[in-house]
């Protein structure tokens, strides 16, 4: 009589028969998962030409960061379990902290590599259906159903996977909510598109229509460039010289003795153009400006975050928006 071992180097029969007992068990018991693939990050070459990627390829290898993500745009369905838990606020400290808001799922492994072609990773989305809040008050009365996105924080074989033959079934994962930021505006879409799922459910669009609204009450309040003082002591006159922020000298040709530093806003280019003495040459420094607004007059923190200026050091010129990855380069510490 052989000798029976249940453990073999190889998957045996016995192996798949009970790994299809277990699929099945998922299939029939398991909730429906709608898996959005992380297929890498976007990256461009110095021309701006986009550099073909992968889930291997780090887009910032300074901080080790993917910001700008591409997901699949084909979604797969999988089978899957997990505990549902009630998600309380803690109000005993400041702010709003949820304290259960992160799960953990377990999928059958042979099924999700037969499907997506590799296991679920950090970065994928998953989306749950039943999780979908289709009773939610809308002021609009358009009732578009609220869904519910996690990101799959961590990956690994499940300890309850493991049968008798002491192969894995189970795949694992820790999920935490999905929030709206640059990392998944390839799933979330544009908030501005009143179509889009940020526009949706998120609150980045109401924020930015305030926006907008304090903006267009500053220019109905100040249409002359001229501060209201009427509520100041001492305050200037309505009639009097007024610049938000520092005084620039106009005009239509260079002045004949400069002093290095200086500034001018020639108003003979249309749109106007701002120069800057340095080291006996004028550099120009901005294109297309506009200081006939209130917008234009006021600091705005938009292009500073998004800067597509340039600035000129020497006699070259360089892009002021420069990713530290590629202005420190590493290098062997020996």
């Amino acid at each position: 009589m052989p000798r029976l071992r249940l453990w073999k180097p190889e998957k045996s029969n016995d192996y798949y028969y009970i790994d299809r007992a277990v699929r099945e068990q998922f299939d029939i018991g398991g909730t429906g998962l709608y898996v959005h693939k992380y297929i890498g990050p976007k990256k461009a070459d110095s021309d701006g030409n986009p550099v073909p990627t992968d889930e291997l390829t780090i887009q910032d290898v300074l901080f080790v960061e993917n910001r700008d993500r591409k997901y699949d745009q084909d979604i797969y369905e999988l089978s899957g379990v997990y505990n549902v838990a009630d998600t309380d606020f803690d109000l005993s400290q400041f702010g709003l902290f949820l304290q259960s808001d992160t799960i953990f799922i377990t999928l059958h492994l042979n099924d999700m590599i037969a499907r997506m072609g590799r296991r679920i990773m950090s970065g994928d989305v998953i989306e749950l259906p039943h999780q979908i809040d289709d009773t939610a008050l809308d002021p609009d009365g358009n009732k578009k159903p609220l869904k519910k996105f996690y990101v799959v924080a961590d990956a690994q074989r499940g300890s309850e996977g493991y049968s008798m033959t002491w192969w894995p079934h189970i795949w694992r994962i820790k999920c935490t909510p999905l929030n709206d930021t640059q990392e998944f505006k390839d799933i979330l879409g544009d908030p501005t598109d009143p179509d889009s799922i940020a526009a949706n459910q998120t609150g980045l669009a109401k924020a930015l229509e305030i926006t907008d609204t304090n903006v267009a009450a500053a220019v109905e309040s100040s249409p002359n460039l001229l501060p209201d003082t009427s509520m100041l002591v001492n305050g200037r006159e309505p009639d009097a010289p007024w610049t938000y922020g520092c005084d620039i000298p106009t005009g239509t040709s260079f002045p004949a003795n400069p002093y290095n530093g200086q500034m001018l806003l020639r108003t003979d280019f249309e749109p106007n153009r701002l120069f800057e003495y340095r080291n006996g040459k004028w550099f120009r420094r901005y294109d297309n400006v506009d200081i006939t607004t209130w917008e234009s007059k006021t600091l705005n923190a938009g292009p500073f975050i998004h800067n597509p200026r340039t600035t000129v050091v020497g006699d070259s010129e360089f892009a002021e928006r420069q990713a530290l990855s590629k202005v420190i380069k590493p290098k062997a510490d020996n």
